[in-house]
């Protein structure tokens, strides 16, 4: 994924700083939840429902995506 289209779902669904860098750890760079709240210095908690959300946001887009003018 490209950082440009993780910024734009990221944006999208509000993710703030640090939990918008832990979802990254996550998804790019293959990070465990733990992992990257214990890096972050955040609840793992904070960084399953983040991930959480942004996973439903690009679920939602693929969804949409064949629906969408080109």
């Amino acid at each position: 994924m490209r950082l440009e289209l993780f910024n734009q779902v990221a944006n999208l669904i509000g993710l703030k700083k640090r939990s918008r860098e832990a979802v990254w750890l996550i998804e790019i760079e293959g990070m465990t939840c733990s992992g990257a709240a214990r890096q972050m210095d955040l609840s793992v908690s904070t960084v399953s429902r983040a991930h959480a959300r942004y996973r439903r946001a690009v679920q939602a887009i693929n969804v949409m995506a064949p629906h969408l003018p080109m």
